[in-house]
């Protein structure tokens, strides 16, 4: 079971709102996203959150799993939240990959949520090793990256996941000079775009292969890609 504990549990119900009970949805209607998000959010809260953390990205994971390269030793999550996606990504490469996890460091007093350059942000990436680190990596494989300072990765990236972040929350454009300096036409790529931001072909200026592999649709649509054959 993913351990969550009180602060986790807070951070994980503000990234992931189709975790949140009934109750809680109706709470942040009546009262306002500011209220909710600085008092309310640690009421009500569904007594499994754990069993349906693991569950919610165990299905995600198994949207996108038979399009991972065979073999990886640098992974790259942009937009890692608490860095739950690499804990079934670790179990799958049994070989101790290196993961670098690309996040803000800080929670917003007033969250907002949609597509804008300029993110709010809810996280907090001590949080994020410690979850890690209760789930089976090594302190050695874990590069935590703040997206507010300069980033530099020395090795060469084999696999980028970016989960209802970069295309969905925020433009593709904001990592693509990091992205080309840290991968290669080898890379393999799954990300989600917001339907009303991105159409297949707008990826594809990026992309040599670039194709859809699992859609929501909805108020939020987002359409989960697989991309391959990066122009440099």
């Amino acid at each position: 079971m993913i351990y969550l504990n009180k602060i986790s549990r807070k951070l994980i119900l503000l990234q992931r709102n189709e975790l949140l009970s009934n109750t809680q949805k109706y709470l942040r209607k009546r009262f306002g996203r500011y209220i909710f998000t600085n008092f309310l959010i640690h009421y009500f809260q569904k007594n499994d959150l754990q069993i349906l953390t693991e569950e919610l990205f165990k299905q995600e994971f198994k949207t996108f799993e038979k399009y991972l390269p065979s073999n990886v030793e640098n992974i790259m999550d942009i937009g890692c939240g608490l860095g739950v996606v690499g804990i079934f990504l670790n179990q799958k490469y049994q070989n101790n990959p290196n993961f670098y996890l690309l996040d803000k460091n800080t929670v917003d007093t007033k969250i907002k949520y949609g597509f804008s350059k300029d993110y709010e942000s809810y996280n907090d990436l001590n949080e994020t090793r410690n979850i890690l680190l209760k789930n089976g990596f090594s302190k050695e494989q874990i590069y935590m990256k703040n997206v507010d300072q300069e980033i530099t990765i020395d090795n060469k990236i084999n696999l980028v996941i970016s989960l209802k972040s970069m295309g969905y929350h925020y433009p593709i454009e904001n990592y693509i000079d990091l992205i080309k300096k840290t991968c290669s036409t080898e890379t393999v790529f799954i990300f989600d775009v917001f339907e009303q931001k991105y159409s297949l072909s707008d990826v594809k200026k990026y992309f040599n292969e670039a194709k859809i592999i699992y859609q929501e649709n909805g108020l939020h649509s987002l359409k989960r890609l697989y991309c391959s054959g990066l122009y440099l």
